[in-house]
């Protein structure tokens, strides 16, 4: 289990990430992005790989925070 300091780093992290490689997204592809995102956290729990389940839910909460950057 991951201590919350280090959740929070990686999120950090994966959201400087997004910025990196993604600069021309505009407010409405952020529901597009959070449900691709969403997907794959569901592809993770389908094939019981909670290695890229936790890299893909820290992936999901850095798009909310980039949406809610927005706002």
């Amino acid at each position: 289990m991951m201590e919350q300091f280090k959740i929070l780093t990686e999120i950090v992290k994966e959201r400087y990430r997004q910025d990196q490689l993604h600069t021309d997204n505009s407010k409405e592809d952020y529901l597009s992005i959070l449900i691709e995102e969403v997907g794959e956290v569901g592809k993770a729990i389908q094939l019981k790989d909670m290695d890229n389940l936790q890299e893909e839910l820290i992936q999901v909460a850095a798009v909310c925070v980039r949406w809610i950057e927005t706002l």
